[in-house]
């Protein structure tokens, strides 16, 4: 995490404040969400920028499904595609190695992209396979075990999630890639799930030493480290309906299916002295709705809904994908900028030359 000292001393505020509140001082603390509660845009975010992407005909984009930011690179994956471009939008290169020839993977589960190498972990293959930023194959490392998500921690360590689903049973795994030795297990489980969900990623931002961490229909934030995972902060939501503990994940899955009820926490980030978290909510007559939820330093709570009122300050918001440097990055189609340019009756991306035709458009909102 970013400026990490100043937001830690901000965040301990903001503890410090709901321990004062509570009676149970001795768990972890909790943020109470009213789902019903609306404030302005302008009390979380205080600028954004953008990246136009290059348009050529190797890196034309489709339907993204995961984008993952650093500070080398903007990676996007698109199907059984990576791309990669620089921070100024310009295209590097694309992982397009989707078969079952030497070098090649059958799917993608996940992607990560670490000191210039691409790493591509395709679960039925159970293994990770390792590109340079040539989309030259480079190595490939081998896993005894399904797994659903992961991160590189360093050239040596990597975290492994199984999403309830593999022989070990074990959620998180602290994998060393490099002599292929499993350096710790955390999170057991008793039964294989066998369900996935389409948005949801356990591994939603960092702190000095590891990984804040999610699990399906769970509310608490967890830190993992290479030698610990231990709750952190919970939340608690006013919906309607609420998660039945105990149930398996395929029975939760079928019961909250457009309910109102949150089913899984998104981005997790401090920033500032506050906390920051995305959370997708179903509700009658308006379909599912991205959520950023805020809690100030002096205890006050903030949330708002993307997409629900225009912004003319922020008319591109989006839900993100992620956080970066202390801002909520998404990406945008052309056609759909376009459309609300056409609405609102903006110019900013016309005026630039964007068509129907041009890549999408990458996002920085700044959190305030």
């Amino acid at each position: 995490m970013r400026a990490f000292s100043f937001v830690k001393i901000g965040f301990i505020c903001v503890l410090f404040f709901l321990f004062a509140c509570s009676e149970h001082s001795n768990t972890v603390p909790t943020f109470s969400v009213d789902v019903q509660q609306r404030d302005s845009i302008e009390h979380f975010f205080s600028s954004y920028d953008y990246v136009m992407l290059e348009t050529n005909e190797n890196a034309l984009l489709g339907n993204v499904e995961k984008m993952k930011v650093d500070s080398s690179v903007i990676a996007v994956q698109d199907k059984g595609r990576i791309l990669l471009f620089q921070h100024d939008g310009k295209f590097i290169t694309k992982i397009d190695k989707q078969g079952r020839g030497a070098g090649e993977y059958l799917s993608v589960e996940d992607f990560c992209v670490k000191d210039s190498f691409v790493y591509v972990l395709s679960r039925v293959q159970r293994c990770i396979l390792v590109y340079d930023w040539n989309a030259d194959f480079v190595d490939k490392i081998d896993l005894d075990d399904w797994y659903q998500y992961f991160e590189v921690i360093d050239d040596g360590l990597m975290f492994l999630s199984s999403e309830k689903s593999n022989g070990k049973q074990y959620d998180f795994v602290v994998f060393n890639y490099v002599k292929s030795e499993y350096m710790d297990m955390f999170s057991p489980f008793e039964n294989n799930e066998g369900i996935t969900f389409a948005n949801f990623t356990p591994f939603s931002g960092t702190f000095n030493g590891g990984y804040y961490v999610l699990r399906p229909f769970d509310y608490t934030v967890y830190r993992l480290s290479r030698t610990e995972f231990e709750p952190y902060c919970q939340f608690e939501f006013n919906t309607k309906e609420q998660i039945e503990q105990g149930a398996s994940l395929v029975d939760l899955s079928d019961r909250t299916s457009n309910k109102n009820v949150v089913r899984y926490l998104g981005c997790y980030e401090e920033y500032n002295g506050s906390v920051y978290l995305t959370f997708a909510l179903f509700e009658e007559g308006h379909g599912i709705g991205t959520y950023v939820y805020k809690a100030e330093s002096d205890g006050k709570d903030r949330l708002m809904r993307i997409y629900e009122n225009f912004s003319a300050k922020y008319p591109y918001i989006s839900a993100p994908y992620g956080v970066y440097d202390g801002a909520f990055y998404s990406i945008c189609p052309a056609l759909d900028i376009l459309n609300i340019e056409e609405m609102y009756d903006l110019s900013l991306f016309r005026d630039k030359g964007l068509t129907e035709e041009s890549n999408h458009v990458v996002f920085f909102h700044k959190l305030k």
